[in-house]
């Protein structure tokens, strides 16, 4: 859906002669459409953090439970039990995020009439460097399942501050030190915008470091 309206919203702004010479000379009818593309890319990667942080918090489901006890006193460690529910935050999305990007590319790409490949390839791209700020967002909540178990629903906070941060910092011009606060504003703007690694690195290294502590303290702490 999202995809297949490109060419309306498109449409819409070309339709304001005013809007269309400002447009014109920043990028003309392709400023538009990056503009609109790179923002629903933003909306699947903090609709897939949601996916992320439930599938975190479902190793805290099942420690209260009772169900992980009878797991873990066998020869399975704890590591590897976490290990197994990691795997659907961190490859989970990024499955779900190349099935958003493929599909709103091809609608897109049906839509202008300008061929499917290559608005597959810029939506692909767009929406799988989300990835790094929502495998942190899912780190934020592993954290405090790992190190404060009875506030593990806390990760909850950690996803709803990067969201009103992205969305609503620029509009009410909050400081650049509050923006900074959420990953998703680090990223880069695709498709359109320039591509810089280091972002994208120190991001992708603190999810690596909320992560190796918060299975510490999960190795730690008791369980039940």
């Amino acid at each position: 859906m999202f995809g297949g309206v490109a060419k309306g919203v498109v449409d819409l702004i070309g339709d304001n002669r005013q809007m269309a010479d400002v447009l014109a000379r920043i990028g003309g009818r392709d400023g538009v459409l990056n503009a609109y593309l790179s923002s629903i890319a933003t909306v699947f990667g903090m609709v897939t953090a949601v996916y992320a942080v439930q599938a975190v918090l479902r190793m805290r489901a099942e420690e209260v439970s009772g169900r992980a006890e009878p797991v873990l006193a066998g020869a399975v460690s704890r590591l590897r039990w976490a290990a197994g529910h990691l795997l659907f935050p961190l490859l989970g999305t990024a499955l779900l995020l190349a099935a958003a990007g493929a599909a709103a590319g091809l609608a897109e790409g049906l839509a202008l009439g300008g061929g499917t490949g290559g608005a597959v390839g810029r939506m692909l791209g767009a929406t799988l460097v989300q990835l790094p700020a929502v495998w942190l967002t899912a780190a934020v909540a592993l954290a405090g399942y790992g190190l404060l178990p009875r506030w593990a629903a806390a990760g909850w906070t950690g996803f709803g501050v990067f969201v009103l941060v992205s969305w609503l910092g620029p509009i009410l011009q909050l400081p650049q030190g509050v923006l900074d606060l959420s990953p998703f504003s680090h990223l880069p703007h695709l498709p359109g915008g320039p591509v810089e690694a280091a972002p994208l690195l120190w991001i992708t290294a603190l999810t690596a470091l909320t992560t190796a502590a918060a299975l510490a303290g999960l190795r730690r702490r008791d369980l039940g």
